[in-house]
């Protein structure tokens, strides 16, 4: 559940500074307000290089999958056969596991 957030500090900082943490905050795909709550309270922002793409992966994924049950549910298809979306969902797994594997060291 979302916390009502009522008080306000204000911050002054130089163009650089707030670009800093503008871009660092892009990197980590927050807005700027969140990542620096996230910074200043000592919780570890985590960038996940390469999620981008996995992320894409699984919303065609997604998609694909979506589209065959509207086709099963009409009727225009008896039989589905997922080889090709399951190769790509192992692949997906594999490659979060790497990223995984990477924080940790």
């Amino acid at each position: 559940m979302k916390q009502k957030k009522e008080v306000r500090i204000t911050l002054r900082l130089t163009q650089e500074q707030y670009d800093s943490i503008a871009a660092k905050a892009e990197t980590a795909q927050m807005p700027v307000g969140a990542y620096v709550r996230a910074a200043a309270l000592r919780h570890k922002v985590v960038v996940v290089e390469g999620l981008e793409e996995i992320t894409h992966e699984l919303k065609g994924v997604g998609r694909n999958i979506n589209q065959l049950v509207v086709l099963c549910n009409m009727g225009r298809i008896k039989e589905v056969h997922l080889d090709d979306a399951w190769q790509t969902l192992s692949q997906v797994y594999l490659k979060l596991r790497e990223l995984a594997e990477q924080e940790r060291t």
